[in-house]
């Protein structure tokens, strides 16, 4: 394999760097950013959906129930929790989808 000038860019600062870890932690401790997917799953199989994700991400160290999630995504079905949740959408969308 050739090696190229672009693979050994430097490292970020101290401060950068812990930056983008503080993110990654807030983003996988943000249930919203699970729900954006579970939703979809939950319209087409029911809220069964809910329990089962609820069991996937305890085991991943998250403390949610299945009540708090089915709660949540009908709260991020209506205009208000569209708009109460944007920001966190926007960042995931930004860092986590298309970054």
């Amino acid at each position: 394999m050739t090696m190229q000038a672009g693979q050994y860019l430097p490292l970020g600062s101290k401060a950068e760097i812990e930056a983008l870890v503080a993110e990654e932690k807030r983003h996988l401790e943000d249930v919203t950013a699970y729900l954006w997917y579970i939703m979809p799953v939950a319209e087409k199989v029911g809220p069964r959906a809910y329990a089962v994700a609820a069991q996937a991400l305890r085991q991943c160290g998250l403390n949610v129930s299945d009540a708090e999630l089915a709660a949540l995504a009908a709260e991020l079905q209506t205009p208000a929790g569209q708009a109460k949740y944007a920001e966190q959408r926007r960042l995931h969308v930004l860092h986590h989808v298309c970054g």
